[in-house]
């Protein structure tokens, strides 16, 4: 009898420890920390995201309802353009609580912005922030001006990369992935596109993110950007044409909303900003937009001698178009054109006396 009634002492003592312990991890979480309490994934992963922009090392963060899958994938829901998680623990855990631990590490890009922005010296032996650092100095002192809007600026950026960078792989097949492989060696894929378009706009005070998500082809990355108080998509990867034809430039995907992009992207939107505006589309802009073919064909006579690209967007549900009417314009040897169906609109995008 004295045994049992010790084996129920101790059970008894173990329950009560128990639920003192469970009750100080529920003050400790929702009244010591609540303040910093992050709910869910999409709270998480801002929060990684801001601190390696910060330049952070290290970060403790008190989370809720976030599996511990999706903490050891964190880096698959964040752009690795300041950095990526290396390393993670998980200090404790308790019903949906988590209070976790994770350490950086900082990219070549955060040290090339961060020298920029506010003069901070980059890391002697880091040759290739400084490379990366010297391509935007040289950039922004030769192509940007105070008087210049943030449109300007934008296109700017977008003309600048995508004539510069061939779509491919260097020598290091993981340069592609970089900003250094897009702005140094002038051979990247979407990642260093978009890496590249981030760090530079950022530079110029603009503010701007990188999308990771996919298309028909696979994984992919483009950016999303804020003008005039509203948010665009912008993807230079599918504005540079293969095979590359150099400065011959399109504007297809530059301020689209996500209503048309979707039609060829897809991506998580509950992390990324909702892009519902039009007003500051690359067409609607630069009044290339006509309300039919006839139109078009009055109106982009304007464009003409301006420039060897002539880009209209039309709003038509014609397939095909006969341009053949150009000839009629001044000295014209050769025509090559592309359509493009953007759901509600065609963009039409002609080259004139390419060699």
């Amino acid at each position: 009898m004295g045994t049992k009634k010790k084996i129920l002492g101790v059970i008894s003592i173990v329950v009560v420890l128990s639920l003192m312990m469970v009750g100080v991890r529920w003050l400790f979480f929702n009244v010591i920390k609540s303040s910093q309490m992050l709910d869910g994934l999409v709270e998480f992963r801002a929060a990684v995201v801001q601190d390696m922009e910060d330049g952070d090392e290290s970060g403790m963060y008190y989370v809720s309802n976030v599996a511990k899958s999706d903490v050891h994938n964190i880096n698959k829901y964040i752009d690795s353009a300041y950095g990526s998680v290396d390393t993670y623990r998980i200090i404790i855990e308790t019903g949906r609580y988590l209070a976790i631990q994770l350490n950086y590490e900082l990219s070549d890009n955060y040290y090339a912005v961060r020298k920029y922005i506010e003069g901070t010296d980059i890391p002697e032996d880091n040759i290739r922030a400084k490379q990366i650092y010297e391509v935007i100095d040289s950039f922004i002192n030769d192509n940007i001006s105070d008087g210049m809007s943030d449109l300007d600026k934008e296109i700017a950026v977008h003309d600048y990369i995508v004539e510069n960078c061939v779509y491919g792989y260097p020598d290091n097949n993981d340069d592609a992935y970089t900003a250094y492989g897009a702005l140094v060696l002038h051979q990247s894929v979407c990642d260093g596109y978009a890496e590249a378009f981030f760090i530079i706009m950022s530079c110029l005070g603009v503010k701007c993110d990188i999308v990771v998500g996919s298309t028909e082809e696979g994984l992919h990355a483009w950016n999303q950007i804020e003008l005039g108080g509203e948010w665009y998509n912008v993807d230079l990867t599918w504005d540079d044409s293969l095979p590359d034809m150099g400065s011959y430039l399109k504007h297809t995907y530059v301020n689209v909303d996500d209503s048309t992009l979707e039609l060829t992207h897809s991506w998580e939107k509950q992390f990324y900003r909702e892009c519902a505006d039009t007003a500051y589309n690359f067409y609607k802009k630069r009044f290339y937009t006509y309300d039919s073919f006839d139109e078009y064909k009055k109106g982009i006579r304007i464009q003409m001698g301006g420039s060897n690209v002539l880009e209209a967007a039309i709003y038509t549900d014609d397939e095909t178009f006969d341009l053949s009417f150009l000839y009629n314009y001044g000295n014209i040897r050769s025509i090559n054109y592309v359509v493009e169906d953007m759901g509600g609109y065609k963009v039409v995008v002609v080259y004139l006396n390419m060699k």
